[in-house]
């Protein structure tokens, strides 16, 4: 059974190339990237992340501010002590107890753990914002190379076409030629080949047109609804790779998340180390109390405590966190260093990738320009029998291979462009597009 996916693509695919040849009504670049971004659930997994730390924060600044209990109970109470014995009720006396207590305590020293919790926990929401950046930039340009992708592919469909066109008018003329007997029954062999071969290249042509349709649609979330804009590139651009690396390395995302990550683990070492000094509490309480320990009546008090508590010893717990957290110190400084060095080898892939395609740009263009000339020099020899039919055809499959050749690193080139941009961790900022917002997370109930 034929997969109605398939069908489906096959006729938008028609479609777009057919119906709308030109940008109007069209969808641009930066609608892709916002629709891809702004929908990706890798994305909005870790601004949910980033959300969760910012309470994080808030949970730790908790910890300056004061906390007040109120307590109360009712019950009865069985009571056997010297009040009671020296009653007419003999040794115990059972009454029906009721208490109350507002109690209010007051942090005034932890030893800085409440302050280093508090920068432990905005460290790690800093690490997860800028990891929610470099995500949304690898989705930025995951999306610039799907919308990239399926333009070359449809103008690879359409020069294919434009092939099977010439093909066929010259199948035309040489049937036609053969017909009046100019022309033997090998010349018109020869151009069903060439015919059939053109065929085939535009059926593979269409195949990958397809497949660069998937990937959009994997990528963005949905097929374009319109025509897509031709892309051009625009942004500022590094003027060396020198440049290109000095930017990165300072403003790579992933980089900035490893920084910060370094800079948490720190302030866990000091919240373990706040445990080598004594905590001291401000505490204020009122108490209301009736027919306690088998006493009759009420028995009311306020009073207001400094509580000082101090370990002396807990069998080495506290030095083996602060041991333990040197080592993680150490593991995040590596990791930021392996970071670095991953930055620093995406941008050397994407300058080299730049580099060539600039390069190339020239050569393929001469090689186009040489192709159509010589084809035009043997038509009009073929027209006065100095070229075989076969000087022809093979002219016509070198200008096929030039102009594909030539389309395809036209687009290399643009996308090279934009990872030269993303290598350098700034690709949503020259693009002017923000990452997802927090109205972008579902609250939770």
């Amino acid at each position: 059974m034929i997969n109605r996916r398939f069908i489906f693509k096959a006729f938008f695919c028609g479609f777009i190339l057919i119906l709308f040849p030109t940008s109007v009504f069209s969808e641009n670049l930066k609608e892709a990237i916002e629709q891809a971004v702004t929908t990706n659930p890798t994305v909005l997994e870790q601004l949910n992340q980033k959300l969760s730390r910012d309470y994080d924060i808030k949970q730790a600044r908790a910890g300056y501010l004061p906390s007040v209990d109120l307590n109360a109970s009712y019950g009865s109470e069985t009571s056997d002590n010297n009040a009671t014995r020296l009653t007419k009720f003999g040794h115990s006396r059972s009454m029906n107890r009721q208490e109350a207590a507002l109690v209010l305590r007051q942090m005034l020293f932890d030893g800085f753990e409440t302050a280093s919790e508090t920068a432990r926990h905005e460290f790690r929401s800093e690490s997860a914002e800028f990891q929610l950046v470099n995500l949304s930039q690898q989705v930025t340009i995951d999306t610039v190379t799907a919308y990239i992708n399926v333009l070359r592919a449809q103008k690879l469909v359409k020069y294919a076409e434009d092939s099977v066109k010439i093909h066929e008018k010259i199948y035309d003329q040489v049937q036609l030629r053969s017909s009046m007997g100019a022309d033997n029954q090998g010349s018109l062999s020869q151009i069903e080949g060439r015919l059939n071969l053109a065929y085939s290249n535009l059926e593979a042509e269409r195949n990958n047109l397809e497949d660069a349709l998937t990937e959009y649609e994997r990528v963005v979330g949905s097929l374009p609804k319109t025509a897509l804009e031709e892309a051009s590139f625009d942004l500022n651009f590094p003027k060396s790779y020198e440049e290109t690396l000095e930017k990165a390395l300072r403003n790579h995302p992933a980089i900035r998340a490893a920084q910060a990550d370094i800079e948490a683990v720190k302030m866990q070492q000091k919240t373990s180390k706040s445990n080598y000094y004594p905590d001291l509490e401000l505490e204020l309480g009122s108490e209301w109390a009736d027919n306690q320990n088998g006493v009759r009546g009420h028995d009311n008090g306020r009073y207001a405590l400094l509580n000082l508590r101090y370990n002396l010893y807990q069998g080495g717990e506290h030095q083996a966190r602060v041991v333990r957290d040197a080592y993680l110190i150490e593991e995040a400084v590596q990791r930021k260093d392996v970071t670095r060095r991953k930055v620093a080898k995406v941008v050397d892939i994407a300058w080299n990738a730049y580099q060539s395609s600039e390069k190339r740009a020239a050569f393929l263009q001469k090689y186009v320009d040489a192709t159509i000339k010589t084809r035009d020099a043997y038509e009009q020899q073929f027209r006065i029998g100095e070229r075989t039919l076969l000087d022809l055809l093979n002219t016509e499959n070198e200008i096929f291979s030039a102009h594909s050749e030539n389309i395809k690193n036209q687009y290399e080139n643009i996308l090279a462009k934009y990872r030269v941009i993303d290598s350098m961790g700034i690709l949503l900022r020259e693009l002017q597009l923000d990452v997802v917002s927090e109205t972008a997370a579902v609250k939770p109930e």
